[in-house]
């Protein structure tokens, strides 16, 4: 039998050879948008007050408990390398601060049953709190965007995208953050499968449909990189790239699109971005406790004869719910509902 130490040796090397064929077979749709040029603290400091007057009704009231929204119904495991606290009703992830990790501490991370645990409930958690935010039915109804499937995606694809850009920053834990970061866009690709086939498409087509919407992802993803780094020290260049991008992938190119409507939809972009890079804790980050802020206002838009807008009081195919029902799709892409503090889910629609 060889010595200890010499199948400790072949172990991680072998450990190693497997985690690089991974990283590099798995990451290299991630690596294409992952070019990120982060503003240094002058910058950030401008780039903050430049929006105060443009967002202020955005943020008037402060971030309460109530606007973070965590949703798993799983346990976290956690490992000789975490501490355990409660915040709530849930488990926190608390990760291990500061140094480089070994190889076998990455290796654990990526191939243990307790990491692969904790990574899929913080992409749960994340997207869920993406999902969440992008189906509100302001979106829909006040801000007048389509409910319809490529305007419903582009918002949840920009929630993602402001997520994928904090983990991408992430000091806490970068290792755990790319890993978490992989979760996300494989919870977001399963999420869009459900969402195709709920259209009632040809299940044989189903994958050549993700095929065209990942394109059309990856194409509004690298637009706002695009945006914020090509003209990071040009505001108004940079809030005009964003309205284009909104109305080109949210608005769907829609020739009778309200010039109120895009600059509030690409100061909300604007907002966000500021703060899940900068103003999310790193313990509510990494709780999946996203403390998105207010909506923008709607309500009082005009249209681009400076005409006060009506209000909308339906929209065909959104459904009202009682909080905090929530409705969500099975992989067969069959709706259900699901009670987000009982965990109580239901075939049948709940009643206001």
């Amino acid at each position: 039998m060889a010595p200890l130490h010499e199948a400790a040796a072949v172990f991680a090397r072998r450990g190693l050879e497997s985690l690089c064929r991974r990283r590099s077979n798995n990451n290299c749709h991630l690596r294409s948008i992952s070019r990120v040029i982060v503003a240094n603290n002058n910058h950030v400091a401008k780039l903050s007050a430049s929006l105060v007057q443009t967002i202020a009704p955005m943020t008037s009231r402060p971030i309460t408990s109530s606007q973070t929204h965590c949703y798993s119904s799983s346990p976290i495991s956690l490992d000789h390398n975490q501490s355990e606290s409660k915040s709530n009703d849930d488990r926190t992830i608390i990760t291990n601060k500061g140094g480089d990790k070994s190889i076998f501490a990455k290796m654990w991370d990526r191939y243990s049953f307790q990491g692969q645990q904790k990574r899929i409930i913080m992409g749960e958690r994340l997207f869920r709190s993406a999902q969440y935010r992008a189906n509100d039915p302001i979106w829909y109804t006040e801000a007048r965007i389509p409910y319809e499937f490529r305007p419903r995606h582009a918002m949840i694809t920009m929630h993602v995208w402001f997520l994928h850009k904090r983990l991408l920053i992430d000091t806490v834990d970068p290792h755990l953050a790319l890993l978490v970061q992989e979760e996300l866009f494989d919870i977001l690709w399963n999420d869009t499968r459900a969402r195709i086939r709920a259209e009632g498409v040809n299940e044989l087509t189903v994958n050549k449909h993700l095929k065209d919407v990942q394109q059309l992802t990856f194409l509004h993803l690298t637009h706002y990189d695009h945006a914020f780094q090509e003209f990071a020290n040009d505001d108004a260049k940079r809030f005009e790239e964003l309205a284009g991008i909104i109305w080109i992938h949210v608005l769907n190119r829609d020739e009778e699109a309200y010039n109120d409507q895009l600059r509030r939809l690409a100061a909300y972009v604007e907002y966000q971005y500021v703060n899940l890079m900068h103003g999310v804790p790193d313990d509510y980050f990494w709780e999946g406790r996203i403390p998105w802020g207010d909506l923008p206002i709607f309500s009082d838009m005009k249209d681009n004869d400076g005409k006060a807008l009506d209000a909308v009081t339906s929209v065909e195919g959104l459904e009202t719910l009682p909080a905090p029902w929530i409705k969500t799709l099975t992989d067969a892409g069959y709706p259900y509902y699901w009670n987000t503090e009982t965990n109580i889910t239901s075939w049948k629609k709940p009643t206001l």
